[in-house]
């Protein structure tokens, strides 16, 4: 099979996305015992098709994701190292899975003609995020310096009801950033549930994916959709996400219940849950470590929506976090911070329609510097945005993004609620996403396609020439400029990271982002023998003041001490995050 980011090495069209059109959006209904349900689901599957990228794509993400970068020999080496830790701890967590949703899984998985032990698969986010949140806090271990150029942007969620919501009515709205681009976007999918005990209920995931507990609803009026955290207190003797949230949205009726059924579980991984009750005009999240589960509620918004995004916020929560770098603090604050100025400017118009929350999970404004959107950085809209989709509980639908990544952008398909009849399944009428237009459009395009490079194929150089074209067509967005001139350091071409910088600079406004391109900047400069220049744009970085910042001024402080030698150091850089180290 051919990967998926082979096409993207299309020249000729690589910014419009070679790699496709996404299918039709499937549409199953399953019924009976979880066994029974898995079985049906992949037979399904084998009469639509278009599973098998999802299925092939699992067991090489955590290698895909830590090992960009390395040599031919090191990466060899690790990879075996990787391989054999990732088995052993995957195996480790499908001890501890609920027998019924064990049994879901491997009957999925035989069913579509693959080993039962592939269902060992469902839990590798747990294994990824558990090993880059050691990493990043211990420093330890052969993959320790590319924690911070692993970490995804994960997620992001808008939940309003009451006087923030137009109609009064309750509506969730998430965006599920993965780094599956070429995959998860291409093969939207809904699955309506219907247990022989419990809540009906139903997922969005892709074709090939059985995973009810990651964005999923029930009957009852419940919502639920999962987010990455980083914490010191994980266990691979706990269980997994997926069936976390498939418990809740099976069991639950109400938010009290939903937590209840949280708190039943030794949650193996580190993860903030968004709940939302339709019946209850209420929502909360659930932020769980392997020592603990603690609620946030309304009233860390404003009583009548609540966002999530990938920071802890619970007092006793905050205590043990892990943040990779101080670009992952900037970037989950910054988008919660955006969709809560979306609430406040819709409150002016009435609330926030059906329309407004599609709107606002494409948004692209980062909230310190709101005069101009941008392509990458603290926005919502995310390019590993793979579903995106709103939650519309009352009105007994949920509507989905058929576009491909960034998935945000839309058109939307509505789904209404289907759990009566047989098993089946059926398609929606395509819709076509436009191709871009505008030169901000084609540009981000081009840094789309540069983040699939960098994380499916680690092809550094092929995401340069990108981002170099988004560059042409978008001069004055700073984000792809600090990118461009972070991957221009590992090349000769000092000069050329140096005009970047220093035009990211004549427009950066936003603090934490002015103050990456001033200590970069400075490298830049000291590498050109321009040390006039490094030591003012070190000056006005170590001028600066804000928690954020103290991180990067560090560094510029270690600078004016021992030169940073770009030709000598080992440069990781996350497009996602917008950040390098």
């Amino acid at each position: 099979m051919t990967p998926p980011v082979a096409a993207l090495r299309d020249e000729s069209n690589t910014a419009l996305h070679a790699h496709a059109c996404a299918q039709p959006l499937l549409v199953l209904r399953l019924r009976g015992s979880q066994r029974d349900m898995g079985a049906q689901h992949a037979r399904l599957l084998r009469q639509h098709g278009g599973y098998e990228a999802v299925l092939d794509f699992y067991p090489r993400l955590p290698e895909m994701l830590l090992l960009g970068g390395a040599n031919a020999h090191e990466h060899s080496l690790q990879l075996r190292a990787a391989r054999t830790i990732k088995d052993v701890l995957l195996r480790r967590l499908e001890r501890q899975r609920p027998a019924e949703y064990l049994a879901r899984s491997r009957a999925f998985m035989e069913e579509l003609g693959y080993p039962a032990d592939h269902a060992r698969f469902i839990s590798v986010m747990d294994v990824f995020q558990n090993v880059v949140g050691v990493i990043g806090r211990l420093r330890l271990g052969p993959f320790a310096s590319r924690a911070s150029a692993a970490a995804v942007p994960a997620c992001s969620t808008l939940m309003v009801w009451d006087d923030a919501s137009a109609d009064g009515r309750l509506r969730h709205a998430r965006n599920f950033d993965f780094p599956g681009v070429g995959v998860w976007d291409l093969a939207p999918c809904v699955v309506f549930c219907e247990p022989d005990r419990g809540v009906r209920y139903g997922f969005v995931t892709a074709r090939g994916a059985d995973t009810p507990g990651v964005t999923a609803f029930n009957e009852a009026g419940l919502t639920v959709t999962a987010h990455t955290r980083f914490h010191r207190d994980i266990t691979f003797r706990g269980a997994a996400v997926v069936d976390i949230g498939h418990d809740i949205v099976r069991r639950a009726e109400t938010i009290d219940d939903a937590v209840a059924i949280a708190r039943e579980h030794r949650v193996a991984s580190t993860w903030g849950l968004a709940v939302s009750s339709a019946a209850e005009h209420r929502a909360v999240v659930i932020e769980t470590t392997a020592r603990d589960v603690r609620i946030v509620d309304p009233t860390a918004d404003r009583g009548d929506h609540l966002t999530c995004a990938n920071r802890y916020r619970h007092e006793a929560t905050r205590a043990g976090q892990v943040e990779t770098s101080s670009a992952w603090e900037a970037h989950s604050s910054g988008r919660q911070g955006r969709l809560r100025a979306l609430v406040a400017e819709a409150r002016g118009r009435g609330g926030m329609t059906l329309e407004d929350l599609e709107h606002a999970l494409d948004d692209r404004v980062d909230p310190s510097a709101p005069d101009e959107p941008r392509g990458a950085g603290a926005i919502v809209a995310q390019p590993c945005t793979v579903k995106s989709i709103v939650s519309d509980p009352e009105n007994h639908a949920v509507h989905v993004s058929v576009a491909t990544a960034p998935t945000s952008r839309g058109p939307y398909q509505r789904v209404d609620w289907s759990w009566d009849g047989d098993a089946d399944a059926w398609t929606l009428e395509p819709t076509i996403t436009p191709a871009p237009s505008t030169a901000a459009e084609r540009a981000h395009a081009h840094f789309v396609t540069a983040t699939c490079l960098d994380r499916q194929s680690h092809d550094w150089r092929a995401a340069l020439r990108e981002l170099e074209r988004a560059v042409e067509l978008a001069p004055r967005d700073p984000s792809y400029r600090f990118l461009a001139g972070v991957l221009r350091l590992r090349t000769p071409n000092t000069t050329s990271a140096l005009r970047h910088f220093s035009a990211g600079l004549d427009r950066e406004r936003a603090p934490y982002r002015r103050a990456q391109l001033l200590l970069w900047g400075a490298r830049a400069a000291e590498a050109c023998d321009q040390t006039e220049t490094a030591r003012a744009w070190r000056d006005e970085l170590l001028a600066m003041t804000g928690n954020q910042l103290s991180e990067l001024r560090s560094a510029a402080r270690a600078d004016q001490t021992r030169r940073y030698d770009v030709r000598k150091r080992r440069i990781d850089i996350n497009l996602l995050l917008v950040d390098a180290n």
